[in-house]
């Protein structure tokens, strides 16, 4: 008992010198700087408090946002440009981050301009094609159905000829996405050849043909 009675008064004894203030006072700047450290840490990673809310910039030019980079360290990076008959060419048509998005500073951005000219693909081969599928072939690349008319043929309803601004068109040639093509189309009321075991020489009508003839292009005389 004597003995705790010792041991306790030395600790009281001990809290009054020198030695124990300077031993807590270290302590407490060596917590206090830990702490500090990590909140500067904290606040270098974030930027807490920093927050930019994004501004929809739809609408303006790429030279407009220089006070943007000036401000707040933004990048902008056009990432792709199209075509759009009712923009002006240049005018940003989309951007991301979207507007109203919260972002910290020097954050790129990427941007989607309004092109001076719509893309060029290049023309399929739309030939013996029915119309549906040249007019679903067409859609793929781009491109759109003209003018139709019908010519003779006995490929009833098959696309005999393309053409674009009255010239035929060969497959592989660029044309710009968007553009009309005017599809010649099979009547079916072609005139056929007549077979060599017929009296006659010359084509004769689709009704006229030889039974043989009928017979064995029945298919393609059906459509």
């Amino acid at each position: 008992m004597k003995e705790k009675q010792e041991k306790k008064m030395s600790f009281w004894s001990y809290m009054k010198t020198g030695g124990f203030w300077k031993q807590l006072s270290l302590m407490v700047a060596i917590s206090a700087l830990s702490v500090a450290i990590v909140l500067l840490s904290l606040r270098f990673f974030t930027r807490h408090g920093q927050d930019i809310r994004v501004a929809d910039i739809r609408g303006m030019y790429f030279d407009d946002l220089a006070p943007f980079e000036k401000e707040f360290g933004f990048k902008f990076v056009v990432r792709d440009s199209v075509y759009d008959p009712e923009k002006e060419p240049g005018e940003i048509i989309a951007q991301s981050p979207q507007p109203g998005a919260h972002v910290k500073k020097n954050r790129t951005f990427y941007v989607v301009l309004a092109a001076a000219l719509p893309a060029s693909v290049q023309m399929p081969d739309l030939k013996d094609l029915s119309l549906r599928q040249a007019q679903a072939l067409l859609e793929t690349y781009g491109l759109n159905v003209g003018k139709k008319t019908f010519v003779p043929s006995i490929a009833k309803g098959a696309v005999i000829g393309q053409l674009f601004d009255g010239r035929e068109i060969e497959p592989g040639s660029l044309i710009r996405r968007g553009s009309y093509i005017d599809l010649q189309l099979g009547d079916g009321k072609g005139r056929l050849p007549v077979m060599q075991d017929t009296v006659a020489e010359e084509d004769v009508p689709m009704e006229e043909a030889p039974e043989g003839y009928v017979e064995l292009y029945g298919d393609e005389v059906a459509q």
